[in-house]
């Protein structure tokens, strides 16, 4: 059975306004929309952060991201993947070296976010994809995993959709690699809601 996956745009750039249509067929698809609870603010501390309010909730060998933005230039950085060794009160420790991937932490008292890690068991080859799309109400991150590692992690501007279209003459973020799961964490201190969607070639 062919499923087909639309994208639509529309555009006011230079003073002119057009909209566009793109879809794409193929037999396999996947479609979600998950929860991410609220993270918690704290800052950068030499053991891990520090700050966070009282029932952060985070648990001695649960794995976090640390979410901030970069001072220097606004942008949003993430690391992910950190595995807490000690949780107190108001307080986290881990050892940051060499645990975790994507970026490295700002320097001591940087406001950061913490959140905990939100996954999506999924089952498809990155070569196979024809579509992606994702959106989340507020900043989260997406992380495309095989076993062992990201193959892409996308930072989500709020209300900002992301996606990926097939035989657009832009590269595959996913190929060559089995996608094993899909890791979301929640880049804000208020909840919020993700949207995934995937189209791929279940049949070749």
């Amino acid at each position: 059975m062919s499923i087909t996956a639309t994208i639509g745009s529309s555009y006011s750039v230079g003073g002119i306004a057009f909209t566009s249509t793109v879809t794409r067929s193929a037999a396999g698809q996947i479609g979600q929309v998950i929860s991410l609870p609220a993270g918690a603010a704290g800052a950068v501390s030499a053991a891990g952060v520090d700050g966070l309010a009282d029932g952060h909730g985070f648990e001695a060998s649960g794995v976090i991201n640390v979410h901030w933005d970069d001072p220097a230039d606004g942008t949003r950085k993430c690391r992910r993947g950190l595995t807490v060794d000690v949780a107190n009160a108001n307080d986290i420790e881990f050892d940051e070296t060499p645990a975790g991937e994507g970026d490295a932490l700002p320097a001591e008292d940087t406001p950061v976010v913490v959140s905990g890690q939100t996954t999506l068991d999924v089952d498809f080859d990155g070569d196979k994809a024809r579509v992606m799309a994702v959106k989340s109400g507020g900043e989260a991150v997406v992380d495309f995993r095989d076993e062992a590692a990201s193959l892409a992690a996308v930072n989500l501007v709020a209300g900002e959709a992301w996606s990926w279209v097939a035989d657009q003459g832009v590269s595959n973020p996913l190929t060559g690699d089995p996608v094993d799961s899909i890791v979301l964490s929640n880049a804000s201190t208020t909840a919020t809601t993700v949207n995934i969607g995937v189209l791929y070639d279940s049949d070749t």
